[in-house]
């Protein structure tokens, strides 16, 4: 494999062959029968390399070696130091303040071509990047964080990651500059976007940052942040997100609002073009016309002095820090508005921010298909990269993807994990399947909404005892083996409550597990297939489950509760809504009891508080708990590992307790690799299970890394 070095330019999409056995009608296999050229001249006789015709035993040793070269397989595939990934969630967005840069595609490409102080491990530990920087506590009253730029931190068009880059982002993500609280839709989106563009508004306020109040301190290559009171998530709280000199010029610069280079629209469906297209030199302006075989680069043009460029960086950064610092409105509102839209899935030459981040590969070209990255010059970081291209494909089914791998298309797949897409991977030739877990499936009860588990709907004692009686005869075992092992045989019943901080057990403080598991005092999920408890309350009780059941999962795991619910005297019956995901949110009068797949979030303590905190931001359950709510405070102000451990196992176990959570199983993921040897491809090694449900995939793409 190559390391670090500009590709040639990529096969045409329609020349790889990928596309799907079914479609082609025959049942799969590559055509290894494509001959090469000939080289007899049809007369009988050779010609030597003088140009004297050649007869006898001399010409019939050319006839044979024509023969042999008409019969020689030439190479299918010539794209070695080029890895295709397939998945089924398409790029949305670069920029992780927003809905879209949060969702499961965008999360994997930015693990790929952003790079930042630190990244999330999948059971929430923290792991340090030296080479960008180191993040420290350098006071405990107030709580102050110290954030120090490493040399080596540079943004993909050689311009250096600068404090102006933190600034931005706390400006974003501590609301203090905000002047309006947008109305946010069930789709996390502000309800009204043209209402935020004539007010600072960047709409984005995050938990581990509010307190943060103050604009934070600069002193050469460190950022001085002070936060109010103790944050449990500082060593994520505040990196990198969109380069302040791009989003400055972008903003600032009259000049950069003409057609020639639009500012970027945020909204995601500018027409792709049909190949790479140039990116922004480190002005961020994208040179004219379209590349028709050459990837995307972020240096400056040919013939850029690079003293100009860089003076004209810093320019536009430095425009940016004044602006967060002396808190100009005039210019801030134009930085809100251009920072809510920077970075959306679109034309890579209308969007520049989409081709300046810090990470080993930089994005090339952005389509309908999916995404193509190859190595960053600029980077000098402690992971380069191993291949010559990453291309990212979201436009096939999950058969496709199994089918692209056995064809040679497609190196890595991870598909939908359902029966008939595990039993085709399985198939496969030369390639190894992984299964393992990926969210977490918990039941939740509706504590409100004036259901049956609401108190205020009868009485305090009568909703605890229908809550009990409920989740008593929930039969985990049976979940785990008919929804879950038919797709993942190891599956085991999960106890994974606070899945939001990790999706594995969670690491243990002095005598506490984090991970509680059900208790005397509420033996939740204790039914069995074959034995349902009798329980106080059960008759009559009628609950209304709300589950997405186009999920396969979700949808076996809806009956064994239902069954077994009616052993013990009690109804289940589906929650009638329109769009369960939406109602889960906004209908709480609409239903009892939820399955619900819950994902790990970037900021996960935050996360456990808004969910289960009275009256917390995310608590759409209604659950209210004076007790929890003390030991929640506490896990929110924790911020070294064993206090973390103590408080998460004491939540944890809390809500385990009062029965407002029953977690089952990990819902199934499946990985597909192709990892054995054929000229022309790459062999990937050392790829692990793509589990969407994480929050941060950095760790993920290890394998494409030197």
């Amino acid at each position: 494999m190559a390391t670090r070095r500009r590709p040639r330019a990529p096969r045409a999409r329609d020349e790889a062959p990928v596309a799907s056995s079914r479609a082609a009608g025959h049942s799969g296999g590559r055509d290894a029968r494509r001959q090469g050229p000939g080289a007899a001249d049809g007369t009988g006789a050779g010609v030597d390399v003088r140009g004297r015709t050649v007869r006898g035993a001399a010409a019939a040793g050319a006839v044979l070696l024509a023969l042999v070269a008409c019969t020689s397989t030439e190479p299918e595939h010539d794209r070695a130091d080029d890895v295709v990934v397939a998945v089924g969630s398409p790029f949305l967005s670069l920029n992780a303040g927003t809905a879209a840069g949060l969702a499961p595609g965008s999360t994997l490409v930015r693990g790929l071509v952003q790079s930042g102080f630190t990244s999330l491990e999948e059971d929430g530990s923290v792991v340090a990047d030296p080479s960008f920087g180191t993040v420290e506590v350098v006071d405990d009253e107030p709580f102050t964080v110290r954030y120090t730029i490493a040399e080596t931190a540079r943004w993909s068009d050689g311009v250096p990651v600068t404090p102006a880059d933190l600034l931005l982002e706390w400006a974003a993500r501590s609301g203090q500059l905000d002047e309006v609280v947008p109305e946010i839709g069930a789709d996390g989106l502000p309800v009204d976007p043209a209402a935020l563009d004539d007010v600072v508004a960047f709409a984005a306020t995050s938990p581990a940052l509010v307190h943060a109040t103050a604009v934070p301190r600069v002193d050469g290559a460190t950022v001085t942040v002070v936060h109010d009171r103790r944050v449990a998530d500082w060593q994520v709280a505040l990196d990198v997100n969109l380069p302040a000199h791009v989003v400055g010029r972008l903003a600032l610069d009259p000049a950069a609002q003409t057609t020639d280079d639009p500012a970027p629209t945020g909204a995601g469906t500018v027409p792709p073009t049909d190949g790479p297209t140039p990116g922004a030199t480190a002005t961020g302006a994208a040179p004219g016309g379209t590349a028709t075989g050459a990837p995307a680069t972020t240096e400056p043009a040919p013939g850029a002095d690079p003293t100009a460029v860089a003076a004209d960086a810093a320019r536009w950064a430095g425009a940016v820090q004044t602006a967060v610092e002396e808190q100009d409105r005039d210019a801030l509102v134009d930085v809100a508005r251009v920072w809510r839209a920077a970075g959306t899935a679109g034309d890579v030459a209308t969007d520049p921010v989409l081709t300046t981040t810090t990470g080993p590969y930089v994005l090339a070209q952005v389509d309908d298909d999916g995404v193509l990255a190859v190595p960053n010059d600029a980077y000098a970081g402690a992971a380069p990269a191993a291949y010559a291209s990453v291309r990212v494909r979201t436009d096939l089914d999950p058969l496709a993807q199994v089918d692209a791998v056995s064809e040679g298309g497609v190196d890595v797949a991870a598909p939908l994990s359902t029966g008939d897409v595990l039993a085709a991977a399985a198939q496969v030739e030369g390639a190894t399947v992984l299964t393992g877990g990926d969210a977490v499936l918990q039941l939740v009860l509706q504590e409100g909404g004036g259901g049956v588990f609401d108190a205020a709907a009868s009485s305090a004692g009568q909703a605890t005892a229908a809550r009990a009686a409920f989740v008593a005869t929930v039969p985990r075992e049976e979940v785990v083996t008919r929804a879950a092992e038919p797709l993942w045989g190891d599956a085991t019943v999960s106890d994974e409550v606070l899945a939001e901080v990790a999706l594995g057990p969670l690491p243990s403080g002095e005598g506490t597990a984090a991970t509680a598991a059900p208790t005397a005092a509420a033996p939740t999920g204790t039914a069995t297939a074959t034995q349902a408890p009798t329980a106080p309350g059960a008759d009559g009780l009628v609950v209304r489950l709300l589950a997405n059941t186009d999920d396969p999962v979700r949808a076996e795991a809806l009956e064994v509760v239902t069954s077994a619910a009616a052993d013990a005297g009690i109804e289940v019956v589906v929650a009638e809504v329109e769009d369960p995901a939406a109602a889960l949110r906004t209908e709480p009068e609409a239903w009892d009891a939820a399955l619900v797949p819950v994902a790990q979030e970037a900021l996960g303590v935050s996360a456990a508080v808004a969910r289960w905190r009275t009256d917390g931001a995310t608590n759409v359950t209604g659950h209210a708990d004076d007790a929890l709510d003390e030991a929640v405070d506490a896990l929110d102000r924790a911020v070294d590992a064993d206090a973390r451990a103590d408080a998460l196992g004491a939540v944890a176990e809390g809500l385990r307790a009062s029965g407002a959570v029953l977690p089952l199983v990990r819902t199934p993921a499946l990985t597909l690799v192709r990892d054995s040897p054929v000229a022309g491809l790459p062999t990937p090694a050392g790829v692990p299970l793509l589990p969407p449900a994480r929050a941060d995939l950095t760790s993920w793409w290890g394998w494409v890394r030197g």
